[in-house]
This record gives structure tokens, sequence and C-alpha cells, in this order.
């Protein structure tokens, strides 16, 4: 059973070892390719959902949609799929450039006539 520690470490790995930017995956799959039971399916379903509505950005993946969609055997059953994609690598200021304050309500420095 994966812990909900555990399941950022699973899902990066598992997004390393399919060589891939972007993929959509299912919560089964996840369970499947690391032979996971039943019970760890909440904690993997709980983190994909934060990574998709809320800021989370120490971890290097995100989910960019999430779509429904129904699985006819062995019985009908709807799933949720997630588009799950590397983030852009982040960006470091350029200590060279200088820095432009912004005062109350939007206005630059030295804008004010």
């Amino acid at each position: 059973m994966a812990r909900s520690r555990d399941v950022p470490a699973i899902l990066e790995q598992f997004m390393e070892e399919s060589g891939q930017t972007q993929c959509w995956v299912t919560v089964n799959e996840l369970r499947t390719y690391f032979d996971l039971d039943e019970f760890s399916s909440p904690a993997i379903s709980g983190f994909l959902q934060r990574i998709y509505c809320g800021p989370f950005f120490r971890f290097p993946y995100r989910v960019e949609r999430i779509e429904k969609i129904t699985l006819p055997k062995p019985h009908p059953r709807t799933v949720k799929k997630y588009l799950v994609t590397r983030r852009p690598p982040v960006r470091k200021r350029d200590p060279d450039l200088p820095e432009i304050p912004i005062l109350a309500g939007g206005i630059q420095a030295g804008e004010r006539g």
C-alpha cells in the first residue's frame, strides 16, 4: 500500500521511466505499474487532484486536465484520466537587470505626473 507521502516519488518515477514529458495516466495504471493494492487508490487520486487544483511548486509535474472515461469491461464504470505534464524549468532572475519598484495602484515609480 502506498502512503500519501510516497505518491510524489511514485509518480515522478513513473514519468521518468516512461521517458515522456506529458502523458495520460489513470490511478489503475499507476497501481498496476508499481504492483500496489487497491487501498492505495485514494492516496494516488488525492495527490493527482492536489497538483491539478493548487500550487505545488516543489513537484516537477502538474496535472493539466482531468477527463472522465467509461470503461465497459469487466463491468461498466467511470474512471478519471489525468494529463500529467512536466513543469517548465524555473527561470532564474538576472542580477544585472535593474529592479523597477511598483507603487500602490500598479503605478511604477517615476510615472506620476
